[in-house]
């Protein structure tokens, strides 16, 4: 054979590594084509196929499905092809009985199209279908040889015995070892591939109201090596909206009504209004107060509800108080629900200290710090971890579907811990407050007004002034978290930022809605456009700033909500990547 040959079959002959992973892919193949996943269908294809996503996203990232198929030199060869051969073996479906009991087998018609893609089943609608096409699945195993083409696609089989306990054992060891694959990664290149994996499951956990596909991205989070903040976010994001997909609706659902106080994992205790013991000056008070029940020191805040809404409201209140009663996580700081009252007018939300806090201490809000004069200022690393924070919590709002319509530095409490470390930094943890308005984000979801005053209605976007002609949306709340990370940059309140443009501190002169609504334009040319922003705080977080406070509603929907959330979430990425 002459060397020209020789080398041309070389090159046509897939490496060993590439023949591994196609392996692998035919495995997820067979797995999760196959029949008869039973009641359990949706969430077992979810857990599997968000790890098969995982997995080729890796491939992709190491060069193993460029043209050549040959991993990066950066990538240890050795450790990667063990692994690969590893996974193809936890995926052989000859091994499955023996291992983790569950039964595969041909089945009686197998089912092969001709073009090589093989149809799901219709019953279990698969919310990952697109993350890794059929076509692209056939693409690496012809090119591995394993199939001479792609009518000859692997014979579906069928699951004679599949049990979802067993099932999640096995989905765990795959995790393990596509954690481990990524583990071999560079820091740079596995934060890369997080936030690129981030994106695709954040447009999946907005876009799926499936519930038992929520609750397969749910488990994929369990048992996971690599912990990443995009990981944090989303876990907590999916255990929200897992929650909420359940709750009675507010519009027209098809679910069975959940009594508040009996479902979750917490179960809320029924609160009595008399153990409830407040100062009448509370009363339509703007923020959280301290009042309390039972004899115990809590955080209220209240919510002015007029005869008619009350029904209605009642009902978008006790799904609040479920959702803001879940267990916390570091990308989720808000203080845990214990319920809500009816006081005449007003629903009072009550709230625990956050563990660990001085309950002598009152909370202070970060409108508070930015006017305490004897607070030594903090430096421009603690203010971006601090904006980070406070991003990241909304962030987990708005993924798991809900908007949260009062936004402002009044509603961001810090507490006083009981044993203050000497390390400590100079701002402990923020916790966003003020969700007495939130709701689910939907257009057809009504939207009670909060209350006119200037104060307040400087963080609001223009559109959200006076009485909306349209519906409250996503980018509203990043318009008032633009306000408020100007003054996190500045360091100084919002209304004296703005007073040579309007003086909300004068309450005996009535300012219009023109006036108010002019705030985002003077904001604009005096601390975007003229780069304050960015000289305070860098180039990421002015142009975020910047992106914030020019968003705008659109008419229609479209998939606009989506696109702005996927924006927000790359800058949350972007920021948490900053180090001053």
């Amino acid at each position: 054979m002459d060397p020209v040959t020789a080398a041309g079959l070389a090159l046509a002959v897939p490496g060993l590594a590439f023949q591994a992973f196609a392996g692998c892919v035919q495995g997820f193949v067979i797995l999760s084509t196959a029949h008869n996943f039973g009641k359990d269908a949706t969430f077992l294809r979810t857990i599997l196929n968000v790890e098969e996503y995982r997995f080729v996203q890796w491939a992709d990232a190491v060069g193993l499905t460029a043209t050549e198929g040959r991993m990066s030199p950066r990538i240890n060869h050795v450790l990667a092809e063990e692994l690969l051969v590893h996974l193809k073996d936890r995926l052989d479906s000859s091994k499955l009985k023996q291992r983790y009991s569950l039964d595969l087998r041909p089945a009686e018609s197998s089912v092969q199209g001709t073009t090589g893609d093989i149809k799901v089943d219709p019953e279990a609608p698969d919310v990952l279908a697109k993350a890794v096409s059929h076509g692209r699945r056939a693409e690496i195993i012809e090119r591995a040889r394993l199939i001479q083409g792609r009518t000859q696609f692997p014979k579906r089989l069928w699951w004679a015995v599949i049990d979802k306990t067993k099932f999640q054992d096995l989905i765990l060891d795959v995790r393990q070892i596509v954690d481990s694959l990524w583990n071999l990664l560079e820091p740079v290149r596995l934060r890369e591939l997080s936030q690129q994996v981030g994106q695709t499951l954040t447009a999946v956990v907005d876009m799926s109201h499936d519930l038992e596909a929520l609750k397969g991205l749910q488990a994929s989070f369990t048992g996971k090596h690599v912990k990443l903040p995009e990981d944090a976010i989303l876990s907590a994001a999916v255990d929200l909206k897992v929650v909420r997909e359940q709750l009675p609706g507010e519009s027209t659902r098809d679910s069975d009504p959940i009594p508040l106080y009996s479902a979750g994992p917490e179960p809320l205790k029924p609160l009595n209004r008399s153990f409830l013991k407040r100062a009448s000056g509370t009363r339509g008070a703007r923020g959280t107060f301290i009042a309390e029940y039972d004899g115990k020191p809590v955080l209220c805040e209240t919510k002015v509800v007029h005869g008619r809404m009350k029904s209605k409201l009642r009902l978008r209140s006790e799904n609040l108080a479920r959702l803001l009663s879940l267990p916390k996580g570091p990308s989720f700081m808000t203080l845990q629900c214990l319920g809500f009252v009816e006081d005449m007018d007003e629903f009072v939300f009550l709230y625990d200290y956050p563990p660990g806090s001085d309950l002598s201490a009152p909370p202070r809000s970060l409108q508070d710090l930015l006017r305490d004069s004897k607070m030594k200022l903090p430096s421009a690393t603690a203010r971006l971890k601090l904006a980070l924070e406070i991003c990241s919590t909304l962030l987990t709002v708005h993924t798991s579907g809900w908007l949260h319509k009062n936004i402002r530095s009044e509603n961001i409490l810090f507490f006083t811990p009981c044993h203050p470390c000497a390390t400590i930094a100079a701002l402990p943890q923020p916790y966003l407050t003020g969700f007495t308005f939130a709701r689910a984000d939907s257009p057809i979801e009504i939207s009670d007004q909060a209350s006119e005053d200037p104060l307040s209605d400087i963080y609001r976007h223009p559109e959200a002034l006076g009485e909306p002609s349209m519906s409250y949306a996503m980018c509203m709340d990043l318009y008032s978290l633009g306000a408020v990370m100007v003054e996190i940059a500045e360091w100084r309140p919002l209304k004296h930022i703005i007073k040579r443009h309007v003086d909300v501190g004068k309450k005996d002169v009535d300012i219009s809605i023109s006036a108010l609504a002019g705030t985002r334009n003077w904001l604009l040319h005096e601390f975007v456009d003229r780069g304050q922003v960015e000289f305070r705080m860098g180039d990421v977080y002015g142009g975020g700033v910047s992106r914030f406070l020019r968003s705008e509603p659109k008419e229609t929907d479209n998939g606009s909500s989506t696109s702005d959330l996927l924006a927000f979430q790359r800058f949350v990425h972007e920021l948490s990547l900053c180090c001053v």
